[in-house]
C-alpha cells in the first residue's frame, strides 16, 4: 500500500497541475509548505488505493449521546441514548446491521423509564471503512428536500479551491500492539467563513500516509442561516430550517420533475412574525475528533469519534445581558473490528461469508427488517431489529452514558484540541461569493423582540446592527421610547472570542430595573411598577466569561458608571469590579452525590464605597429507599459605607428564606436549609426547613413542594415561623415558584 501511495503522489500532482492550468491555477497558494503538499496528496492517494484492499469486515459499533439542560448554577442531564450493533460491511453487497442493545431516557421527566433508541445510525459512517471523516459531523438539508448539501471536505478532489494547508509539529502515536509511529500535524485553514467549510487538523503517518487522527470544527457557527418555519407549503409543519445558497450546480442534486414549493403570503407572514419575535438560534459544532487504528498493522480504519456542540440564543450581546445559556450536546461512538477479509481471501471460519448468510444467522423469528436484501444496493444498509425492544433497553451490552465514562478520546484531549481549532483563522484567496455577509440589521418596528413597554419609556422601539468578525462580533443596539421624559437607550458591545474565554467590552447609556450599582438588568418585554423602580446607567464595562457554549461558572466584571435614579435624579458615580464563581462537582445523575456552591465579591469606589461578598455551599446526599437529602448553607456580608440598596436582601423573593411577607435587609446575613426529596415518576416530593439571620434577628420556615425536571422548576408552599421574635416582616403561608433550583 505504501508503494502504491508513493507512486500515486506524482500522478496526483500532475493531474492537479493540469486542472489548475485550466482554471487559472486556483490552487497555486493552497499548500503553504512542501511538507503539507506531500502529506495531503499522499493521504488522498493512499486512501484511494487502500479501498481496493478490503473486501468485508464485521465489527461492533457502540454509540451514545447526551444533552444537558443549561442553568446558571448547575447544568443537568436532559436526555441520553445508547446503542450497540453488529455490522457486516461488504464492498459488493449491502451492509447488514444487527441491533443488540438500544436505550433512550429522558432524565428530566422520568429517569427510571427506558425506551427503545433508534440510534444515530453511525453504521452509515462506519460502513465504508475509508469513508470521508468530515461527514461524521455535519450534513445540511438544502433549500429543497431533494437537495442535500454537505460540508466541503478537505480531502475532496478540489479541496485546494476552499482550503490552505500548513504542516506543523510531529507527534508520536501509540498503536494497539504497543509500537509507535510518527504522525505530522497538518492544519487545514478555510479560505473564508462558511458553515460549508471546516477548520481542521489532520495527523498523517509520514511513512504510509495513513490518517491517524482528524479533528475539526465548523468554520462558522450556524446562526443567520437557521430560522424557524411554522408553515411550509401551505401546511403547519413547525421545525428549524437551514438555508444555504449553492452557487455550484454540482452541489445540488434535485430529483427529476421536482419543483420547490414557493411559500405563500400567509406562510411568509407567520414565519416572519415568529422569527422576528424570538431570538435567533446559534448552533456550533465546536469539536469533532475521529481517531483511527492500524488494524492488523495494515489497515487504517476508524476506531472512535467524539462530537461536541451546543445550541444557544444568538442575542444577548449587550452590557447588561447575561451570557446566553447553551444546550451542550455530546456524541461518542466506537468501532471494534472483529474480523477483516482482504480482497480475494476466503471467509474466516465462524463469520458470515455473504450478506444473505449474515441475515440468516443473525435474524430470529419476529425480528423486523428495514428493507429487502434483494433490492438493496452496495453502500446501503439492511437493519435487523429484535422484536423484544424492552429487552434491548435493559441489555448488558449497552455502553455507559456519556456522563459516566470517557469515550475513545478523553475530555482533556478534546479540550486541548478544541482550543487549537478555535485558534485557526481564515486563509487567503478563493471564491468568497458563498460566504455570508458579515453585517446583520434588525430594522426598527419590524423586529418584535426589540419592542418593550415600561413606565419610563412607555412603548420602546429598538433596532440593532451587528457585524461578524473572525474573532468575534460587535453589536450596536438603540432604543427610542414614546414617553415624553424618556431618553434614547444606546448600547455598543464588542465580543472577542478566545480559545479559553470570552471578552465583552461595552459602552452604554441604558435603562435598568435592577438596583443601582449592581449593573442591573434591562427591562423585559413588559414591565409595570413605579418609576422609582428604574434608573438610568451610563458608563463602560468589560466582562470576562467562559468560552461560548459553556456554563458561566466563572466571571469577572470591571465597570465605571454613573447611575441616576428616577424621578429624583440622584446620581452616584462608581468604579469597581465583581467576580463570581459557581462550581458544581459530582456525578450528573439526578439524586446522586454531588456538591457545589457560589462565591462572589463586588467592590466599588466613589459614592458609597463598599465591598459585598457571599459564600454558599450545597450538598446532595443519596439515602435509602430512593430518598436523598439536600443541605445548603451560606453567609453574606457588606463592609464600608453602603447605600440602603447595597445591603443584602432576603425574604420576599424566597431565595434563602421562604414564607415571609416582606424582604429583610442587612449588612450581615446567614442561612441554612435542609430538603428531603423522593422521586415519584416525573417529579419529586419535597419537605424542607429554612433558617436565616439578618440584622441580629432569626427567621424560620417549613414547607413542602413539588420539584419538576430535577430542579429546573419547583413549586413550594412555605409557612414562616415567629418563635418568639417581635417585629420584622410577618411570617405567612406563601407560594414560591423557582426556576433553576440547585435541588
Amino acid at each position: 500500500m505504501r508503494v502504491a501511495a508513493t507512486l500515486a503522489i506524482p500522478l496526483a500532482a500532475i493531474l492537479q497541475g493540469t486542472a489548475s492550468a485550466q482554471t487559472q491555477d486556483p490552487a497555486r497558494d493552497a499548500y503553504l509548505d512542501d511538507t503539507a503538499r506531500q502529506l495531503v496528496l499522499g493521504l488522498k492517494a493512499a486512501r484511494d488505493t487502500a479501498r481496493l484492499t478490503i473486501d468485508t469486515y464485521t465489527a461492533l459499533i457502540r454509540e451514545r449521546l447526551g444533552f444537558e439542560w443549561p442553568s446558571p448554577r448547575r447544568n443537568r442531564p436532559w436526555v441520553h441514548g445508547e446503542r450497540t450493533a453488529r455490522v457486516r460491511w461488504s464492498r459488493d453487497e449491502p451492509a447488514i446491521v444487527h441491533v443488540l442493545a438500544a436505550r433512550f431516557r429522558t432524565l428530566l421527566s422520568d429517569p427510571e423509564d427506558s425506551e427503545f433508541f433508534t440510534g444515530l445510525r453511525t453504521e452509515r459512517f462506519a460502513a465504508d471503512p475509508l469513508g470521508d471523516p468530515f461527514k461524521f459531523g455535519f450534513t445540511v438539508v438544502g433549500p429543497s428536500p431533494e437537495a442535500e448539501i454537505t460540508t466541503r471536505s478537505p480531502l475532496g478532489p478540489v479541496s485546494e479551491r476552499y482550503y490552505q494547508f500548513r504542516s506543523g509539529d510531529t507527534t508520536t502515536v501509540r498503536l494497539s500492539d504497543g509500537s509507535t509511529l510518527r504522525a505530522v500535524a497538518v492544519t487545514v485553514i478555510p479560505r473564508y467563513r462558511s458553515i460549508r467549510l471546516v477548520s481542521a487538523i489532520m495527523w498523517i503517518d509520514a511513512e504510509s500516509f495513513g490518517l491517524a487522527r482528524v479533528a475539526y470544527r465548523l468554520a462558522k457557527p450556524v446562526d443567520r442561516e437557521m430560522t424557524w418555519r411554522l408553515r411550509s407549503g401551505g401546511r403547519w409543519s413547525p421545525g428549524l430550517h437551514i438555508d444555504i445558497s449553492a452557487p455550484d450546480p454540482a452541489d445540488r442534486a434535485p430529483a427529476p420533475d421536482s419543483t420547490p414549493d414557493r411559500p405563500g403570503f400567509f406562510d411568509r407572514l407567520v414565519n416572519g412574525a415568529f422569527n422576528s419575535a424570538f431570538p435567533r438560534l446559534r448552533l456550533d459544532i465546536s469539536t469533532v475528533v475521529a481517531e483511527y487504528g492500524l488494524w492488523e498493522m495494515r489497515h487504517w480504519l476508524p476506531r472512535s469519534v467524539a462530537w461536541r456542540g451546543d445550541m444557544s440564543a444568538r442575542e444577548g450581546v449587550t452590557a447588561a445581558g447575561v451570557a446566553p445559556l447553551a444546550v451542550p450536546a455530546m456524541i461518542d461512538w466506537t468501532l471494534e473490528i472483529e474480523d477483516i477479509r482482504e480482497r480475494g481471501a476466503g471467509a474466516t471460519p465462524g463469520t458470515p461469508a455473504t450478506a444473505a448468510e449474515a441475515l440468516r444467522l443473525w435474524r430470529q423469528e419476529g425480528d423486523s427488517i428495514s428493507g429487502a436484501l434483494t433490492e438493496a444496493e452496495p453502500g446501503e444498509t439492511v437493519t435487523i431489529t429484535p422484536a423484544d425492544r424492552q429487552a434491548l433497553a435493559a441489555s448488558d451490552l449497552l455502553p455507559p452514558t456519556v456522563w459516566e465514562e470517557e469515550g475513545g478520546v478523553d475530555d482533556a484531549t478534546i479540550e486541548q484540541i478544541a482550543a487549537e481549532l478555535a485558534g485557526i483563522g481564515t486563509g487567503e484567496g478563493g471564491d468568497r461569493t458563498e460566504a455570508p455577509s458579515p453585517w446583520l440589521f434588525d430594522p426598527p418596528g419590524k423586529t418584535l423582540r426589540l419592542l418593550r413597554y415600561n413606565p419610563v419609556e412607555r412603548v420602546s422601539v429598538g433596532t440593532r446592527l451587528q457585524r461578524d468578525f473572525g474573532w468575534g462580533r460587535a453589536a450596536l443596539t438603540a432604543r427610542v421610547g414614546t414617553g415624553g421624559a424618556a431618553m434614547p437607550d444606546i448600547d455598543l458591545t464588542l465580543q472577542r472570542n478566545h480559545p479559553g474565554h470570552t471578552t465583552l467590552v461595552s459602552f452604554y447609556r441604558s435603562l435598568r430595573d435592577g438596583e443601582p450599582g449592581e449593573g442591573g438588568s434591562t427591562p423585559g418585554i413588559y414591565v409595570t411598577g413605579d418609576t422609582e423602580d428604574f434608573h438610568w446607567s451610563h458608563g463602560a464595562a468589560i466582562r470576562f466569561l467562559p468560552p461560548l457554549g459553556e456554563r458561566s461558572w466563572l466571571s469577572l466584571r470591571l465597570f465605571a458608571e454613573q447611575d441616576a435614579t428616577i424621578p429624583t435624579d440622584v446620581k452616584r458615580n462608581r468604579v469597581g469590579a465583581a467576580v463570581a464563581w459557581t462550581p458544581w462537582w459530582g456525578t450528573e445523575e439526578p439524586g446522586s452525590f454531588g456538591g457545589g456552591g457560589r462565591a462572589g465579591v463586588r467592590a466599588s469606589a466613589g459614592d458609597n464605597p463598599h465591598v459585598r461578598a457571599v459564600v454558599e455551599g450545597t450538598l446532595v446526599i443519596p439515602l435509602f429507599s430512593r430518598l436523598f437529602l439536600g443541605i445548603q448553607a451560606g453567609t453574606a456580608r457588606v463592609w464600608g459605607d453602603p447605600a440602603p440598596h447595597d445591603l443584602w436582601r432576603i425574604g420576599a423573593s424566597g431565595r434563602w428564606l421562604r414564607g415571609h411577607r416582606e424582604s429583610v435587609r442587612g449588612a450581615r446575613v446567614h442561612m441554612a436549609g435542609v430538603d428531603l426529596q423522593r422521586p415519584i415518576r416525573f417529579l419529586r416530593l419535597s419537605v424542607f426547613g429554612d433558617w436565616a439571620s439578618a440584622g441580629g434577628d432569626d427567621f424560620y420556615a417549613i414547607g413542602a413542594g413539588l420539584v419538576f425536571m430535577d430542579g429546573i422548576l419547583r413549586l413550594d408552599v412555605a409557612r414562616g415561623l415567629r418563635w418568639g421574635r417581635e417585629g420584622g416582616p410577618d411570617p405567612v403561608l406563601r407560594l414560591h415558584l423557582f426556576a433553576g433550583a440547585l435541588f
